[in-house]
């Protein structure tokens, strides 16, 4: 397969752009090298050690990377990639004191510098919450080479862009996608063509922002395979997983990611997809996509995969042809699709082909159970497209299917959330993610509301686990808690009034009410009679627990669903009773066991569910 630039040529503006265009790039140097950086997901004092050993954190290879690494390639000029995250997590097994973790980023990227003289250094900025460490990350690159040119690229660099070159982190943002952006680039840097280059945000003479044109439907067949070579791809998950999905295989089976499809269909509102990406979706050759995972299998090992495509059964029929030669040519290997799939898009035959080529577990993205809010958000699905889809899973118990919710958007009604929570516990499928609303910015939402410039903040750093973006139990935003007057918790969230909108703190309480009863008193392993979906309960909850050694609710769930099974041996489950055991000793578990008496798991027994939730929730017949 070749690397295919596209070039679209546009009328050469003349004037001031390019000639603080012009002025901006004098000085730098283009050919020396590239050093293209993933900076590190995890706030360095929130990094936790036994996480890190237990394999918790988000370990995703820099798959942008490797596609801006084939580019560089394609031009001549050497590229080198160094994640800072694999190194951070590494180094948070030997010791996760902030001081030696920042140590051994910082001496990583210093080695990197050091092969050059004046590097071009591309820096990935993917979400708003890991602004501190790209900072600390452009601050050692211009305290290290004062004179090298700096570019940011990726989802939040696109969307803060003015931001990042106005505070001098940078020197240019390349937005949205940055294939045939940097292509561009270097055509223009070299003299090759007139045209300036397209996508790119830097500052002028004056400290004025200045953009250049815009564009966002480049190729998507890049072939990647030799560019596996500059990353540990065999090592990643000794550091980390990509979903819980990848742990139920097991933390010693290797892994790697892959994209068939950019883009999506949808125009979901509160997603930053289609303004990233653009309109609609660009799709990649099968042969290519299923020819990276061979050479991946074959050279690194790989044994299982997960999707980055956020509408991976977008053209039915290609979807298809590429879950079957997968089946064909990679027997034995499986994947997941860690991204919500448009529920109403999987039919019987998608599902058939999913499962026979080795998918063990995927998400849906519904978003809401109110037919008003999903209108609202452009979700194109229904409820009853929803419900059919829940009744089709069912039959295939082998994948571990789990749908999305997001509760807290603007001006949601309590009443709109409790319809959520119904249609979880309606659909009866393997988990329910509850969301807390996170705005992204560029995304309709933000935009519409004026940027959300209000207390929503971030807990959620690069933790696995299939909570909320926002999790409270995460980051200790629950190891203090106390009652308070003006906030209801446990069951007493159903008095709520359905026309209030529910404040910050509220729905805290709010989340883990929906997520202690949908998925844990009432998951639905706990009373099936299928040995799979219970077997497979099980594994989630055993994976799902490791990044969360403090959580006394799955300590007792997994005992129970142990016990049920009748195969462990009665001192390991012994073990295992105390343990949750001692995970219940703590204040603010025993508040939380008086609310759910999810302590009752530990006798054999069920927790009732609070009978006010009769008027929202159908107790499960067997």
């Amino acid at each position: 397969m070749v690397n295919e630039l596209m070039v679209v040529g546009t009328k050469r503006p003349a004037g001031h752009l390019q000639e603080a265009l012009d002025a901006r790039l004098a000085g730098f140097e283009f050919e020396e090298g590239a050093i293209l950086v993933q900076i590190p997901q995890v706030p360095l004092d929130l990094l936790e050690g036994e996480v890190a050993r237990n394999r918790g954190y988000f370990a995703y290879p820099p798959q942008g990377l490797l596609y801006l690494s084939a580019v560089f390639g394609a031009l001549g000029v050497e590229a080198r990639i160094v994640d800072l995250n694999f190194v951070v997590l590494e180094q948070g097994q030997k010791s996760a004191e902030p001081r030696d973790v920042e140590r051994a980023w910082r001496d990583a990227l210093d080695t990197a510098l050091e092969a050059y003289t004046r590097p071009f250094v591309c820096v990935s900025f993917m979400f708003d919450p890991t602004y501190p460490q790209f900072r600390a990350v452009c601050e050692e690159v211009r305290r290290r080479r004062p004179t090298a040119c700096i570019a940011a690229g990726g989802v939040n660099a696109t969307a803060d862009a003015a931001r990042l070159v106005e505070e001098g982190l940078v020197d240019f943002v390349f937005t949205n996608e940055g294939e045939y952006s940097l292509e561009r680039f270097y055509r223009y840097v070299r003299g090759q063509r007139d045209e300036l280059p397209v996508n790119l945000v830097f500052r002028d003479a004056d400290g004025a922002v200045v953009r250049t044109e815009e564009f966002r439907d480049a190729a998507v067949d890049f072939d990647i395979r030799e560019q596996y070579d500059r990353i540990a791809i065999a090592e990643y998950h000794r550091v980390g997983s990509i979903s819980n999905f990848s742990r139920m295989n097991g933390i010693e089976v290797p892994f790697a990611t892959v994209l068939a499809k950019r883009g999506c269909r949808a125009q979901c509102t509160f997603c930053g997809v289609r303004n990233f990406n653009g309109k609609g979706v660009r799709v990649r050759e099968v042969d290519g996509v299923v020819e990276e995972m061979e050479h991946l299998h074959r050279k690194f090992g790989i044994q299982h995969f997960d999707w980055l495509d956020d509408d991976l059964v977008f053209d039915r029929q290609s979807s298809l042809r590429m879950f079957r030669q997968i089946a064909e040519r990679l027997p034995g290997v499986t994947w997941a699709a860690n991204n919500g799939i448009i529920a109403a898009a999987i039919t019987p035959d998608i599902m058939d082909a999913m499962q026979a080529s080795g998918c063990i577990g995927f998400k849906v993205g519904l978003e809401s159970g109110n037919p008003e809010v999903l209108r609202k958000v452009k979700k194109p699905t229904s409820l009853d497209k929803f419900y059919e889809f829940a009744v089709l899973a069912q039959g295939y118990p082998k994948m571990f299917v789990a749908v999305n919710f997001i509760i807290g958007l603007p001006e949601e009604r309590f009443g709109q959330m409790l319809d959520s929570f119904t249609a979880a516990t309606r659909a009866r499928l393997d988990w329910n993610n509850f969301y807390l609303y996170q705005h992204i910015k560029n995304t309709a939402l933000y935009i519409a509301y004026g940027g959300l410039s209000d207390t929503t903040e971030t807990i959620e750093h690069g933790r696995e686990g299939e909570g909320p973006n926002m999790n409270p139990v995460r980051g200790g935003g629950f190891r203090n808690y106390r009652s308070s007057d003006d906030v209801r918790s446990g069951y007493d969230v159903i008095e709520l009034d359905p026309e209030t909108v529910p404040s910050r703190r509220q729905l805290r309480e709010i989340w883990f009410t929906f997520n202690t009863v949908a998925n844990f008193l009432r998951m639905p392993a706990v009373t099936t009679d299928s040995e799979i979906r219970l077997r497979n309960g099980i594994r989630w909850m055993e994976v799902l627990s490791q990044a969360y050694p403090e959580d006394a609710a799955m300590a007792c769930v997994l005992y129970f669903l142990r016990r049920r099974l009748a195969e462990t041996a009665a001192s390991e489950l012994e073990r295992l009773r105390q343990g949750a055991r001692a995970r219940l000793a703590s204040d603010y578990w025993k508040a939380r066991d008086r609310s759910f008496a999810v302590s009752a798991f530990l006798d054999g027994v069920v927790p009732p569910v609070d009978p006010r939730l009769a008027r929202v929730f159908t107790e499960p017949q067997g």
